[in-house]
């Protein structure tokens, strides 16, 4: 009986299962090669580039690195202080495998987030973004096939947040694109459906199941039809498979 993974991802080589408490690594065919309960609260892995290698982030603050091939854990650290941890944010590797980037809560300000880096070679922080300046958060990040990293996320404001995507060029965002924010929490549930490996556990728990629901609620309290943007329509999980959402979509749609 297949495990109800919240995360499944793959290379050609591997697949990486996440339950929570237990990470998995199993061959392509879906075999079992090995178990780590390293962490807790352990959703969110990334493969690097040279499929060796994964990264498994936990809501608790705590990174963990395996190397796939000697199955076993290389490195273990702490991203952030609990009272500062930011949740449900997937790491991303470069594209040349030299660096792992990371949305992170700023040291005591959890609401708030930083964009860190480390070195794939030690896994120490080379730089931290955003670790002060304008009131950010971030909820995705994701590179083109160019290269280019693009960020998903919002400017705290008083009266009303500022929803954006944006390139990220050197250490600063360029290109900031505004967005509706229900187009905003359209991609922000999508790319953590397709970060994740579109699996059915995340799916049951994701805003494409909650809003249709939400939806319903609404126009029955106030008699009128309710405008939900992307959410107006249902969707199956193939659905958003067949639709190769991405961040450099949504910025491109969003001239």
């Amino acid at each position: 009986m297949r495990k109800p993974f919240f995360t499944l991802i793959a290379n050609e080589r591997y697949q990486i299962g996440c339950t929570g408490q237990t990470v998995y690594v199993l061959d392509s065919a879906g075999n079992e090669l090995a178990k780590f309960k390293d962490m807790t609260y352990a959703y969110y892995p990334a493969l690097h580039p040279d499929g060796e290698t994964a990264a498994v982030y936990s809501n608790n603050g705590v990174m963990a690195i395996y190397s796939l091939s000697e199955l076993r854990l290389i490195a273990k650290f702490r991203v952030s202080a609990i009272k500062d941890t930011a949740i449900n944010c997937i790491p991303c590797f470069s594209p040349g495998g030299n660096y792992l980037y990371h949305i992170e809560g700023r040291k005591g300000d959890r609401l708030n987030n930083r964009l860190s880096v480390y070195s794939t070679t030690d896994y120490q922080p080379v730089f931290r973004m955003f670790e002060q300046g304008p009131k950010t958060v971030f909820s995705c990040i994701e590179f083109d096939q160019a290269g280019c990293l693009f960020l998903l996320g919002y400017f705290r404001q008083e009266k009303c947040n500022e929803y954006f995507v944006s390139k990220l060029e050197g250490q600063t965002l360029q290109d900031v694109r505004l967005l509706d924010k229900n187009i905003y929490d359209f991609y922000q549930s999508a790319m953590l459906l397709k970060q994740v490996g579109y699996t059915e556990e995340s799916f049951k728990c994701s805003q494409f199941t909650i809003m249709p629901k939400v939806k319903l609620d609404l126009e029955r309290s106030f008699g009128l039809p309710v405008n939900l943007g992307p959410f107006n329509r249902e969707y199956t999980l193939d659905d958003l498979r067949q639709m190769n959402l991405s961040l450099v979509r949504c910025w491109e749609e969003s001239r």
